[in-house]
C-alpha cells in the first residue's frame, strides 16, 4: 500500500483563498553588508569609510565595513544606498565609482531581488601606500 506525497504546508491570508507561507524581511545591516563586501571586490577600493568617525577607526576594513554605508528604504521593494569608500592612489576614481555602483546594484538584485533607485558612492579618501 502506497501514500500519496504529502503536500506543501501552506497557511492561509484569512480567507482562504491565496495560499501565503508569510513574509520574509530583510534588516538594513545586512543590506549594508552585501553593499560593503560587493564595493570592497572592486579593485582599487581599499576600505569603505565611515563618515563622522573618529580619526582612529574611520577607515573600515572587513570586520566592519557595512558602517560605510547607509541603506535607505524609499519604497517597500526600493532601496537608496549610500557608500563611502577609501581608494588607493593611482586609480581612476571615475571609473572605480562606477564599478562599485554597478557591483553593489548586481548585489542586491541577485541576493535580494530588491529594486535600487540609487547608490552613492562618496570618495572620501585617497590611501597612499
Amino acid at each position: 500500500m502506497t501514500e500519496a506525497p504529502a503536500q506543501p504546508l501552506q497557511l492561509t491570508d484569512g480567507d482562504g483563498d491565496e495560499p501565503r507561507l508569510g513574509a520574509v524581511r530583510v534588516a538594513n545591516e545586512v543590506v549594508a553588508w552585501i553593499a560593503a563586501l560587493a564595493a570592497l571586490q572592486v579593485e582599487g577600493v581599499a576600505a569603505l569609510y565611515r563618515p563622522g568617525g573618529q580619526s582612529i577607526d574611520r577607515i573600515l576594513r572587513r570586520p566592519a565595513a557595512h558602517r560605510g554605508v547607509r541603506v535607505e528604504v524609499l519604497a517597500e521593494t526600493t532601496l537608496k544606498i549610500d557608500a563611502w569608500i577609501a581608494v588607493e592612489a593611482g586609480g581612476s576614481v571615475p571609473t572605480i565609482g562606477n564599478e562599485v555602483q554597478r557591483r553593489i546594484a548586481d548585489a542586491i538584485d541577485r541576493m535580494l531581488g530588491l529594486r535600487i533607485a540609487e547608490v552613492n558612492v562618496f570618495i572620501s579618501e585617497v590611501v597612499f601606500a
